[in-house]
């Protein structure tokens, strides 16, 4: 497992014990989101530094407070990365949400960043602010690798800025 993802899952686990799940501040149920947003891809390095695009997808369905999700990214290149995983809200205070999620995907190398493999996996993590209406503006911090299935695997990073509207 790779440093990134334990650092992920460790952080869950431990934030989950100190901090109390509650839904939105006036939803008595979880509704589905969908995030539009925009950033940088290959964040981390600014040579190679692009734009990207992205629409997100979270069911609102979940099990044991799991939910569905489904991402399409495309970066001003033409690479694509479309990917469907799994996310956990984290309620840190009324208004303030850390999602961390992992979705494996495809990606399309386009005119873009030779990544290695088009089977790629994603950690993210997300901080947001929701407002009453359940809506939420926040940022996304994520990492994409072929987890060394290909004959490189250079991953990139991208960080994004994102509104979330709820789908009742």
């Amino acid at each position: 497992m790779k440093k990134t993802s334990r650092i992920l899952i460790g952080s869950w686990l431990i934030t989950k014990l100190f901090t109390s799940s509650i839904l939105c501040a006036d939803c008595c149920e979880r509704p589905g989101l969908l995030s539009l947003g925009v950033g940088t891809f290959d964040t981390l390095r600014p040579k190679e530094r692009m734009l990207q695009f992205q629409a997100e997808y979270k069911w609102s369905a979940s099990w044991h407070g799991v939910q569905p999700l489904a991402c399409l990214m495309f970066t001003e290149k033409g690479s694509t990365y479309f990917c469907f995983g799994a996310c956990y809200d984290i309620y840190m205070g009324r208004y303030l949400v850390l999602t961390p999620s992992f979705a494996p995907g495809i990606y399309i190398k386009g005119g873009g960043k030779e990544l290695g493999y088009p089977l790629e996996f994603r950690s993210s993590i997300a901080l947001a602010g929701e407002f009453r209406n359940c809506h939420r503006l926040g940022l996304q911090f994520y990492h994409i690798s072929n987890a060394s299935l290909g004959f490189k695997n250079p991953g990139e990073e991208s960080l994004v800025i994102f509104y979330s509207i709820a789908i009742w």
